[in-house]
């Protein structure tokens, strides 16, 4: 009788840790692991149910297409002078064009900067271009920028245009606009995708100015307002380029808890937002840790 009871203790046990460890793993967990044995949010819940995980921000699944695909322009804003939103600007056109044939990348970049630009150049020719010859002001004429615009002309299906043109007596996030709405007459067809500061791509006004989202929306012309998508980048850690006002240099943020990185373990992912937090984007894209764009070496060119 001792030893059946001592039998049936030992089983107990085993059971009881068995299912401890279903309460401490989740099926997305990686090296990160997240406790769901407590009550998640709604925001939570909503969160983990249609977060779309991503491997590599430069070759996207084709769930990230079906996410985007009845979306006209595509809006991705960033703060200057990191890697990712780039990298992941190039992932979105590749997806686009193998999907439909071509799809248009228009950056925040003057076109008289980047007159000569031609399919057959080099990396060291890019570099000699305007753009990227001259100071880096903010981030935006570094390395992520420079690879974005060699790997999007040796690409057939990305069609390069540049948005950051002046338009006299017009505010600058106006500007952009019209470049924007022009484009979009001459090849309605064709998926715009643009990479701006994340300033820009708002839709609701930012620093007492309408940004470009805001432009787009009002425009319902040329403008299907349920067919702009924009996405922010967030994260939790890293580093970038930053300019403050008191000059360019690398800025470090520290790791803070927030609903990503405590309801998710993947390190990627794209989430559309609540409609009620869509006033000013309607989606983010995730990347648990942000890097520093790095800056062009005039010994490289």
């Amino acid at each position: 009788m001792k030893n059946i009871l001592f039998l049936l203790i030992i089983l107990i046990g085993l059971t009881s840790c068995k299912d401890n460890s279903k309460k401490q793993t989740a099926p997305d967990e990686t090296s990160n692991p997240i406790d769901y044995s407590v009550e998640m949010t709604e925001e939570q819940k909503d969160l983990k149910k249609n977060a779309i995980p991503i491997e590599s921000l430069s070759k996207l699944s084709n769930k990230i297409y079906d996410e985007i695909a009845n979306f006209e322009i595509l809006m991705i804003g960033e703060m200057h002078g990191t890697n990712e939103p780039a990298e992941f600007a190039y992932g979105l056109c590749e997806l686009i064009a193998k999907h439909e044939g071509s799809v248009i990348m228009a950056m925040e970049i003057r076109a008289s900067l980047m007159n000569n630009l031609s399919d057959e150049m080099s990396i060291s020719e890019l570099k000699e271009l305007d753009f990227f010859r001259g100071k880096n002001f903010d981030g935006r004429n570094g390395v992520a920028w420079l690879d974005l615009v060699y790997k999007s002309i040796k690409n057939d299906g990305i069609i390069l245009k540049f948005i950051d043109n002046p338009y006299p007596s017009s505010p600058r996030d106006s500007s952009m606009y019209r470049e924007i709405r022009n484009i979009h007459i001459k090849n309605p067809n064709t998926k715009i995708v643009t990479l701006t500061g994340n300033v820009h791509n708002s839709f609701i006004p930012l620093f007492d100015k309408v940004r470009i989202g805001g432009y787009l929306l009002k425009d319902s012309v040329n403008f299907d307002s349920k067919k702009i998508m924009s996405i922010n980048h967030v994260f939790s850690e890293g580093s970038m380029l930053n300019n403050d006002g008191t000059g360019l240099k690398i800025s470090t943020i520290e790791r803070e808890d927030n609903i990503y990185n405590t309801t998710l373990s993947h390190d990627m992912f794209l989430y559309k937002k609540f409609p009620e937090e869509q006033n000013e984007c309607t989606h983010i894209i995730y990347t648990d840790k942000v890097t520093a764009s790095g800056i062009i070496k005039k010994d490289d060119r």
